[in-house]
């Protein structure tokens, strides 16, 4: 029995540190993801910070259509566009 219990320690310990050397390389091999998700993470904070102030939202497109008039028609139509294909997306998805 003791020398099963050894055993069992044995294996044990050598998961122990096989699992350790496997979080070691996963950390490694994901440091190079860690600025690109960095920026992606910031752009998410910023689209939630706009959405969570529709008014600062608003001005800004405003003031982007007063200084662009062209540009901003363009957007407007992709835009448009964009939403026209998402909701056929969903309504064919929900069927």
């Amino acid at each position: 029995m003791n020398r099963r219990l050894i055993a069992i320690g044995l294996r044990r310990a050598r998961l122990i540190e096989h699992a350790a050397r496997e979080r070691e390389d996963l950390a490694q091999s994901l440091q190079s993801w860690a600025k690109p998700l960095g920026v992606i993470d910031r752009c998410v904070g910023a689209v939630r910070y706009l959405i969570a102030r529709p008014p600062l939202l608003a001005g800004a497109v405003l003031v982007f259509t007063l200084l662009h008039p062209r540009s901003a028609s363009k957007w407007a139509r992709r835009a448009w566009a964009i939403w026209r294909g998402y909701r056929w997306l969903t309504q064919k998805a929900a069927v």
